[in-house]
């Protein structure tokens, strides 16, 4: 009788569960995020080639 018996594993198994919604997070779109980056990446190479003649 035992044989026949099928048992599932458990529903957590051992796994984090992340959920969608976070409440406390900022929410950024992916354009927004590549857009944040480009005005850095501008702003470093701006830095780059006038930031000696600015800060001596």
């Amino acid at each position: 009788m035992a044989k026949d018996k099928t048992t599932l594993p458990p529903t957590g198994a051992g796994l984090m569960r992340f959920f969608d919604e976070d409440t406390r997070a900022i929410k950024v779109s992916p354009k927004g995020v590549i857009a944040i980056v480009l005005v850095l990446i501008a702003f470093e190479v701006f830095l780059h080639l006038f930031g000696p003649s600015i800060f001596g």
